[in-house]
């Protein structure tokens, strides 16, 4: 299945559904991908979804996420699975599941991969089950946003191991940040079936056909926690760090809000 497949199963998820068929759609996928529908909002859950695509971007239940405010900390920006974090090296390459690809590429900027050199990269694969939104790690001013056009290959730990080069190939959206503890940058990659990616706090095109910067002027204030962007169904999201901050979160599932990374020595 090619790219004509992964965009037209995008449009199928945003095909409208009449109530008892949405919510009977709404519990298949639920149970199919061990959604937890004890997190999503009561009163859309009992309203219904319109579309796929709706229920895959849904909200949570109100208080059921707590970010840690410390300002000496970083938060996921997402739920997932975090894969792992890697160390940028002073040519900031990097190695994920064993393929190199440099940071200039994966952020469309070598300027901006000099910024995170002797810095750190984590990896956060986003299951269909998973709540599909991404928040600011830190209290920080949105810069600029970066679309980059590529494919939508899956990236699931199989495609991962497999295909070279895979997440600087894919379609992506690179949120560019200045925050207390220095430049951020939070990657949204785009996979199969992702159709296009939204961004929260800035209008911007869903997907790109040719690389598109928007500097942002002036720059948009974001407190840690806030939304930024959107997935319209699932992918993986990079966060890019400076030197002298710590990742304190081990491999495995992590929640939107929980500590990622800490400053050294804190």
């Amino acid at each position: 299945m090619g790219e004509a497949a992964a965009r037209a199963i995008g449009r199928a998820a945003r095909a409208q559904l009449p109530g008892r068929l949405g919510r009977w759609v709404v519990r298949q996928y639920a149970r199919r991908y061990g959604v937890d529908l004890r997190e999503v909002d009561p009163l859309a859950l009992d309203a219904g979804y319109p579309t796929l695509d709706a229920f895959f971007t849904r909200r949570l239940r109100s208080g059921i996420r707590v970010v840690d405010r410390s300002p000496d900390t970083l938060v996921s920006p997402s739920d997932g699975t975090l894969r792992e974090v890697v160390d940028l090296a002073d040519e900031p390459e990097v190695t994920v599941k064993g393929h190199t690809f440099t940071l200039a590429e994966l952020l469309a900027s070598p300027d901006l991969a000099a910024a995170f050199r002797g810095g750190k990269l984590a990896s956060i694969y986003l299951h269909p089950r998973d709540y599909h939104r991404v928040h600011c790690p830190a209290d920080a001013l949105g810069h600029e946003v970066t679309l980059v056009p590529g494919r939508l290959l899956p990236v699931n730990d199989a495609a991962v191991e497999r295909v070279p080069n895979l997440f600087a190939r894919n379609e992506r959206m690179v949120h560019v940040l200045e925050s207390g503890l220095g430049p951020l940058a939070v990657v949204m990659v785009a996979a199969f079936g992702v159709g296009h990616m939204t961004c929260s706090y800035a209008r911007i095109e869903p997907h790109a056909r040719k690389l598109r910067r928007y500097t942002l002027d002036p720059p948009v204030r974001l407190a840690k926690g806030d939304e930024i962007g959107v997935f319209h169904l699932g992918s993986t999201v990079l966060v890019a760090v400076p030197p002298g901050i710590d990742a304190v979160a081990a491999a495995g599932r992590i929640r939107f809000g929980m500590p990622l990374f800490r400053e050294a020595g804190r």
